[in-house]
């Protein structure tokens, strides 16, 4: 049985997630966790009116929160009935991150899925600041992101940029070796060539790789190129159709380059995975480093 966390802030975006995650597992027993938090911050005030404000703000969210993830469970049980399928809504008092962190470790969670943009999301930043929290402080979880409005499209491609200099084992890769058999794509394994050849270690680190995956189903490819390393990830899955590309939650210099707000703003990442209207590529999966687990840093709020 596979466990899936979604968070939700009933935006749309976060609405896009729930449906791709339900599709990506389709034919798969699995369990969805459905999870929303609110916190209430009255403003300063004596004491006593602080505790009273701050019990009726709580339960007025507290309230909305349960509504509304009733009316979710509600819709799925009405029209998208799946025999294989459990559905558990979580309504929580208290900071995202921790939250996140807790559920992933109480109930074994094997894939959080969330939406990339949250209710007051800009038009013009790929990522949300929860989104990246979670990716920046839960690191023990593989994480698939997925873009504002994005239509499920059935897996055939997937782009895994890495440099091999860190090594990666069966639990770092379980979600997407899962995937992979249930869904029977390729994965092109790209190293963007900055030497002039492999060290010892990246040698054994991609002969590793090798090793889980059938190699009928595999291709390893270099790219030369002088321009940055994210551009030229995204050109190549531009270039090859890939529905799904796949980065080490590790590699955070990497990801601030695609998540970070000006980064975006200057056009590096949105034809990849942002365009609303053009829809080239689909979502990212971070996968987890081996040495994360099973630490979880659940001191950001």
């Amino acid at each position: 049985m596979t466990h899936v966390l979604i968070p939700t802030d009933f935006s749309d975006n976060a609405w896009d997630a729930l449906t791709y995650a339900i599709r990506l597992y389709d034919d798969i027993p699995c369990t969805f966790y459905i999870l929303h938090t609110y916190e209430s911050n009255p403003a300063r005030m004596p004491n006593t009116l602080h505790q009273f404000a701050a019990r009726k703000i709580s339960e007025i969210l507290r309230k909305e929160s349960e509504d509304k993830l009733f009316a979710i469970l509600q819709h799925l049980k009405d029209n998208m009935l799946n025999d294989k399928h459990t559905y558990k809504t979580i309504s929580k008092l208290g900071a995202l991150i921790p939250t996140i962190a807790n559920i992933v470790e109480k109930e074994r969670i094997d894939l959080i899925v969330m939406g990339s943009k949250g209710a007051t999301g800009l038009k013009e930043v790929f990522m949300g600041t929860n989104t990246v929290k979670v990716i920046k402080h839960v690191e023990n979880c593989p994480m698939i992101c997925v873009p504002e409005e994005y239509p499920y499209k059935e897996l055939e491609q997937l782009i895994f940029a890495t440099d091999y200099k860190k090594r990666f084992d069966k639990q770092a890769l379980s979600s997407l070796m899962e995937l992979q058999q249930i869904h029977n794509f390729r994965i092109r394994f790209v190293h963007v060539k900055k030497e002039s050849m492999l060290s010892e270690l990246q040698e054994s680190n991609r002969r590793d790789l090798e090793k889980y995956f059938n190699k009928d189903a595999i291709n390893f490819e270099e790219i030369e190129s002088d321009a940055l390393v994210s551009k030229a990830i995204t050109t190549f899955a531009e270039m090859k159709k890939a529905n799904l590309i796949c980065l080490a939650n590790y590699e955070h210099s990497f990801i601030e380059k695609l998540t970070h707000e000006p980064v975006i703003q200057k056009g590096i990442f949105k034809h990849i995975i942002f365009p609303v209207k053009q829809h080239k590529f689909s979502p990212f999966l971070l996968c987890p480093l081996k040495e994360y687990f099973p630490k979880v840093r659940n001191d950001m709020t």
